[in-house]
């Protein structure tokens, strides 16, 4: 099966992306289709992207909305 990598996030950059998604200006969010005040991408979802960038110093991390807004979660405290 060759290399599997599995990355994983924080309580404090889970904390940190659910706070940005309820409030960040989002073209997408809708009171139409489902939750209020959730961002609607279709039937199946797929309105946030989870970016992980693996380097030598550390794994930068940043979360994208499908409206193309982006938040930089990167924990280089860690690093």
């Amino acid at each position: 099966m060759g290399n599997v990598n599995m990355f994983t996030l924080t309580d404090e950059q889970v904390k940190k992306i659910i706070k940005w998604r309820e409030t960040h200006e989002c073209s997408l969010r809708t009171d139409e289709h489902g939750i209020p005040g959730e961002s609607y991408a279709g039937a199946i979802g797929g309105a946030t992207t989870y970016k992980f960038t693996p380097t030598g110093l550390g794994t930068f991390v940043n979360v994208e909305c499908g409206c193309g807004a982006e938040l930089d979660v990167s924990d280089v405290d860690e690093w």
